[in-house]
Formats: structure tokens, C-alpha cells, sequence
């Protein structure tokens, strides 16, 4: 009877250990996965005709997340028509271990972005932001989801109280949403610049989103099959517009 008493007494104890230990444990393995993924991909293709690269990462995140802090990231690729980079002094990412496939991205310090516009013309900015957010969802058939995020960016040439970037694949269409608030330079000041981009033929394109074949390949192969985007709530059409041609 005594050592029932005791079972009962130490038992919930033990359940929480043997609970701890195995957080511990899931997190260490998932944590060890992450760094060897990390240490694969540094300064190669992470999918085809995308590479990124770091000068230092520090993981963390225990017990329930895995967090990565980089310095000096920098991703660089093929678009739509020509090449593009991205880099920025500080870089972060959020996954849990557990449940939702959601990663959260988070960058700060100065940045540079170039790209290729639709006509082959070669661009190059550099500015700063108040902060910078994003998010991905990926489930079995790719990237379901992408948003940005930019808060008071910009440069002595340019800037934008808040600018907003969203992708999201629904069904046979690929949905594509731009928007800044508050833009200064290009001319003249404008309240808003706006677009909404439906892409058809959607399953053309998920061989990239699945990280299959490169953006090249994807949006040549989506153009050769009768490919169309179709542009509705436009404000400013012709900004909006020039921010999503280099995408498709």
C-alpha cells in the first residue's frame, strides 16, 4: 500500500520528465537536420536556378521552434527574364517543429535588389526599411503561399510608408497582389499603387513552386502553353504593373 502511495506521488513527475526529454530530443534531432540542410546548400542551388549564401548563421529556436540568424544573406537567381539578387545585412527565419509547415522570415540592415524588367533592362536599388516580414506556407505540392511585408523602405530617390507583396496559388490560378502606400519619387507623389495579377494554367507552373524546374523554364513553358495574367483593382496601373512584369 506504502509503495502504491508513492507511485502515485512520483508518477507525474516522471511523466514529465520523460515529456521534457522527449522535446529535447525532437528539437536536437530537428535541429541537427537544419544545420547539415544549411551547410548542403551554402553557395549552391537550393532549388534549380536559385542559390543562396551567408557569411554566419547561429541556430536556435529551443524548444519548440528552430530559428536561424544569418549575416550578410544574399539570394540569387534566374527570373522571370533575366537574373536577379537580393542581399541584406541581417536575415532570420522561424519554423516550428512541430504542426503548421509555416516558415517566418525576418531581414533589417541596408539592402540591394536587382532585377531584369520584361524588356531585358537591367535594375539596381539599394535602400533601407524599418522592418521587413515575410511568410511561406509549403504543403506535398509546393509552395502554397508567399507574403512580404516592407515598412518604411526606401532611399534618397524613393520611398514607401508600407509595401506589400502576396502570392498565393488557388486551384487553376496563381493569384499575384502588389501594393505600396505612401510613394514618394517616380515622378510624384501617390497615395496608393495597386494590382491584382490572376495567372492561369496554374499546374504549368508547379513544378517550380515544388522546386523542381527553374523560374525560366516555368514561366517559358507557361507562355508557350497560352499562359495569360489577367489585371484587376489596378491604382497607378503603370508602377503596378512595371512591379509584377519581371515576375512573369
Amino acid at each position: 500500500m506504502q509503495y502504491s502511495s508513492r507511485f502515485w506521488l512520483y508518477a507525474p513527475f516522471l511523466v514529465v520528465l520523460i515529456l521534457a526529454a522527449w522535446v529535447i530530443f525532437h528539437w536536437w534531432q530537428a535541429a541537427s537536420a537544419f544545420e547539415k540542410k544549411l551547410a548542403e546548400i551554402k553557395g549552391r542551388p537550393v532549388v534549380p536556378g536559385i542559390t543562396l549564401d551567408w557569411t554566419g548563421v547561429m541556430v536556435g529556436g529551443f524548444p519548440f521552434r528552430v530559428d536561424a540568424n544569418f549575416t550578410n544573406f544574399q539570394i540569387k537567381g534566374e527570373a522571370a527574364y533575366g537574373p536577379f539578387a537580393w542581399s541584406t545585412e541581417k536575415f532570420a527565419l522561424h519554423a516550428l517543429t512541430y504542426g503548421r509547415s509555416k516558415t517566418v522570415y525576418e531581414a533589417a540592415g541596408r539592402q540591394s535588389l536587382a532585377w531584369t524588367s520584361a524588356n531585358g533592362a537591367s535594375h539596381a536599388i539599394g535602400f533601407q526599411a524599418g522592418s521587413i516580414h515575410g511568410s511561406s506556407i509549403a504543403r506535398a505540392n509546393g509552395l502554397t503561399r508567399f507574403d512580404l511585408d516592407l515598412i518604411n523602405a526606401g532611399n534618397k530617390q524613393f520611398t514607401a510608408r508600407r509595401f506589400q507583396f502576396h502570392l498565393q496559388r488557388d486551384g487553376d490560378n496563381l493569384n499575384l497582389m502588389v501594393r505600396a502606400d505612401a510613394v514618394t519619387g517616380f515622378g510624384k507623389p501617390r497615395k496608393l499603387v495597386q494590382a491584382y495579377a490572376s495567372l492561369n494554367k496554374a499546374d504549368v507552373v508547379a513544378p517550380f513552386l515544388r522546386g523542381e524546374i527553374p523560374w525560366t523554364m516555368a514561366m517559358g513553358l507557361w507562355r508557350g502553353l497560352g499562359g495569360k495574367a489577367t489585371l484587376s483593382q489596378t491604382v497607378e496601373p503603370e508602377l503596378a504593373t512595371q512591379a509584377l512584369s519581371p515576375l512573369y
